[in-house]
């Protein structure tokens, strides 16, 4: 089988039902931005793994099984989005993002203001793994309204909103694992 077919050589793709529909759809936009969030997470792993980037305990036994978990997880979203219909997901998923925020901010200094994302480079790229997760809420939403369904209806954008919340405090903690104090605005 080969990697191209030229279907999509005139603007337009096919849904998983068959549907063909064009590229900048919202639901395709929404589920290549979802994408876009698992590579780049799947590139903060790679930062988080390298010789020398952190404490190699840290590297070992927190980075890597968190962040896999969430590419995984960030897969489930993009099939929810391709599938709209589905409900009650991410339920424990979204227990756990917040279980791990928590215990993140509990191992950190108080926020008395605001931090710019500079610093260790994994932590600079957790910020755009961030960045790039508020985009995909962004989308998703519009993917929502566009289809008049309920935000509510399948636990996607509450999952992506605890998602970015995470990383947030991720970037916090890669920093302060490496030694690298929040740079206050």
């Amino acid at each position: 089988m080969s990697l191209y077919t030229g279907k999509g050589d005139s603007g337009n793709t096919s849904l998983p039902d068959g549907k063909r529909v064009s590229k900048d759809d919202a639901r395709v936009e929404a589920y290549g931005d979802v994408d876009e969030l698992s590579s780049q997470i799947s590139l903060l792993n790679a930062l988080c793994s390298a010789e020398g980037s952190l404490p190699a305990i840290r590297r070992i036994s927190y980075y890597k099984p968190l962040l896999e978990r969430i590419i995984r997880e960030l897969f489930a979203v993009g099939g929810v989005i391709a599938y709209p219909g589905f409900e009650n997901m991410f339920i424990e998923e979204i227990k756990a993002l917040e279980a791990e925020t928590d215990s993140l901010e509990h191992s950190l200094p108080p926020l008395k203001s605001f931090i710019l994302p500079i610093g260790n480079p994994a932590s600079c790229q957790c910020q755009v793994c961030r960045t790039v997760c508020r985009r995909v809420e962004r989308r998703v939403v519009t993917f929502l309204r566009e289809n008049n369904i309920d935000p509510d209806s399948n636990g996607v954008l509450k999952y992506l909103n605890r998602l970015s919340d995470l990383l947030f405090a991720l970037s916090r903690k890669i920093n302060a694992d490496a030694g690298i104090a929040d740079t206050k605005l």
